[in-house]
């Protein structure tokens, strides 16, 4: 009964939230350490029960963990303990709400991961959605901006529940049950439930083009910095865990299943880790980076659909158990970034990476290192689990040749040169954060005093990172009965010997792969460092005494505004090489009314730039459109003459009695 335990703990925390919001968090922590101990118990030793029910149109209901549902439930576990223990030092808020709404969120995320139902399930995910408006109602600033941001994720969240109900509805149409079992379906009903779950979940997982006007790094950021961690790294993940779900149950794909989602997940790499190198704001940057990071998640899964499709089940189960590594490496990694943002936040009293004065001080080290994990990870760095996930994703996708239709290889192509191009812009967005956050220390910023607690979480985030990139191989062995469990057949995981080390060591598959694999390039890399820093050990001079000065500012006293080189200037030339893409346009003086205004607090210089969407330029333009022939036909039929109103009751009733007729005749 432990899983019931575990889910009945997290709404005993919103309870105890509502009197002491430190006991609630506290609660919370307890929760997710047994959930995690009851999701490592469903992937190693299979399907984990709890309580069982009878539920309202008399379908059986339970909680219930297999395999595929602990993998999300680890990683939500690993997430949601840490962010637990960091929220009770973290909210120092007079009222209990985010404490509620927090230990609330995270109950119903668990129901729905845990759920034997699809009606089960679609319960916990208008909960989760419900109860994570109300986290970011919870944050401090603008009254008016928090309220916009708050209700366009819930805009958004409910336009994603509907067609989840759709797609729920077309499964229970074809099968008879809510059951989370497959079974056939007819294929006609299968292409109205994959388009339904992939743009309801996709909407949840924020990649494009769901992620329209940029709704969920305005909505993510806008929240408190515990509540982000929860939103980007475990709500988005129920968006994964969904579409992960709904795809096992319909039985093979065809080729367009897999072609669609590799194209969706590469323009969102793309776009995800462009908009993170030219955010400036210390939430807004990895908020974006959810995008890229599920981006990813989306581009292994659409080789795996693809390469099952064509029968190439060695690729199919290397690009899934890459899928999979990628969500649990992105979950934690993210969550270290967003916890770090509140540490910066608390320490210098603003989100603003244009004026952060970070510093790293003996009592931060833990803090620091912990960020420095989580920023090199994403920046796809040996030895650190971003960059085995990425690697894998990547080397899936140099696969792509063994695909029969030559439109098919043609779309790997282009998606392996934007998901090689995101790689390589998000290391600018890792740099910022990381350099203008935390290690840059401008003399126009002011410090308030630094904030104490919140550091452990933080290196404990960045050890679990640091430790799935070195054991990277023992986890994918560890992950192989999720990995089965979504693809219906015993998956091995893609490991091998090195060097006759024994068997675990290195990552390969074999033919057709290649023998590189992520443990051979730290150990490469290490080498030639070693060699480089003795032969620096060895031969430099004795070091002469040392004289600090201040930096030169081009002849002007340091110190004045706009005299400091600031995060903005870092990615100024990226923002006039991709304009096309950012949309961006000058401003004539101020710093305007777009995405990144809504995002970040006014800097204290003028800003002449300013990054738009080309999706949100494109939606607004159809808004507009959309307005106008609104206008027109108000116009033309809404006379306010009786007569003709009338005529459209007589008219519609005559249609009405014709096709009842034509189709009962």
């Amino acid at each position: 009964m432990g899983l019931t335990v575990a889910i009945a703990l997290f709404f005993g925390g919103a309870v105890a939230g509502a009197f002491r919001p430190r006991a609630g968090y506290l609660v919370a922590a307890v929760a997710s350490a047994l959930l995690l101990v009851v999701a490592i118990e469903a992937i190693v030793g299979g399907t984990v029960r709890g309580a069982a029910w009878s539920g309202p149109l008399g379908d059986p209901e339970s909680f219930l963990l297999d395999p595929l549902a602990g993998f999300f439930a680890l990683a939500a576990s690993l997430v949601w303990l840490v962010t637990s223990v960091y929220s009770a030092t973290y909210d120092r808020r007079t009222s209990p709400l985010l404490a509620i709404c927090f230990s609330l969120t995270l109950g119903s995320i668990a129901v729905l991961v845990a759920s034997s139902s699809l009606l089960l399930f679609l319960i916990g995910w208008e909960a989760m959605t419900i109860a994570s408006y109300g986290m970011i109602l919870q944050a401090l600033g603008r009254s008016n901006r928090v309220f916009s941001a708050a209700f366009v994720f819930l805009a958004f969240g409910e336009a994603s529940t509907l067609l989840v109900i759709l797609a729920v509805a077309g499964l229970r149409a074809a099968t008879g049950s809510f059951a989370e079992s497959p079974a056939a379906v007819p294929t006609e009903v299968a292409t109205l439930v994959f388009v339904a779950a992939l743009l309801g979940f996709g909407l949840k997982m924020g990649v494009a083009p769901f992620h329209i006007s940029e709704w969920l790094p305005i909505a993510h950021s806008s929240a408190p910095s515990n509540a982000s961690a929860v939103l980007s790294s475990t709500l988005t993940l129920a968006g994964a865990y969904g579409l992960f779900r709904v795809v096992s149950l319909l039985g093979s794909p065809p080729l367009w299943w897999g072609a669609v989602m590799l194209g969706i997940g590469a323009i969102s790499v793309l776009l995800g880790a462009l908009f993170a190198a030219v955010s400036e704001h210390t939430k807004g940057l990895p908020a974006y980076s959810t995008i890229e990071n599920n981006g990813l998640i989306l581009v292994a899964l659409g080789i795996a659909l693809l390469a099952r499709a064509e029968g190439l089940t060695e690729l199919c189960v290397f690009a899934l158990f890459a899928a999979f590594f990628q969500a649990l490496a992105h979950a934690v990694a993210k969550t270290a970034l967003f916890l770090s943002a509140g540490w910066i936040e608390h320490a210098t009293g603003t989100f603003d990476l244009t004026a952060v004065g970070g510093r790293v001080k003996r009592a931060d080290r833990a803090a620091f290192a912990g960020a420095l994990a989580a920023t090199l990870s994403l920046a796809a760095a040996p030895p650190l689990a971003g960059f085995v996930s990425e690697w894998m994703v990547l080397e899936s996708l140099f696969q792509s040749y063994q695909f029969v239709p030559a439109w098919v290889q043609f779309l790997g192509l282009i998606a392996g040169a934007a998901v090689a191009l995101g790689a390589g812009l998000i290391v600018i967005a890792m740099v910022k954060f990381l350099g203008f956050g935390l290690l840059w220390n401008p003399s126009v910023a002011g410090r308030p005093p630094e904030a104490r607690g919140l550091a452990g979480p933080i290196g404990a985030s960045g050890a679990v990172v640091l430790g799935l990139g070195v054991g990277a191989p023992w986890v994918l062995r560890f992950l192989a009965p999720a990995v089965s469990g979504f693809a219906g057949f015993t998956a091995a995981a893609p490991v091998g010997g090195l060097l006759s080390v024994p068997d675990g060591w290195s990552i390969l598959s074999g033919s057709p792969f290649g023998v590189l694999s992520p443990p051979m390039l730290p150990i490469t890399l290490a080498v030639g460092a070693s060699v480089a820093l003795g032969y620096y050990v060895l031969g430099r001079p004795p070091a002469p005494g040392r004289r600090r000065a201040p930096a030169w500012m081009a002849g002007s006293p340091p110190g004045r505004a706009g005299e400091v080189y600031t995060s903005f200037g870092y990615s100024t030339g990226l923002r006039l090489m991709m304009a096309s893409v950012l949309g961006t346009r000058e401003l004539r003086s101020g710093a305007g009314e777009g995405s990144e205004a809504a995002l970040a607090t006014p800097v204290p210089y003028s800003v002449d730039l300013e990054v738009l969407d080309v999706f949100k330029l494109f939606y607004d333009d159809l808004v507009r459109g959309g307005a106008a022939i609104a206008e027109a036909l108000k116009g033309s039929i809404m006379t306010g003459r009786l007569g003709r109103y009338l005529a459209y009751i007589l008219v519609a009733l005559l249609a009405v009695v014709v096709y009842v007729a034509a189709t009962k005749g």
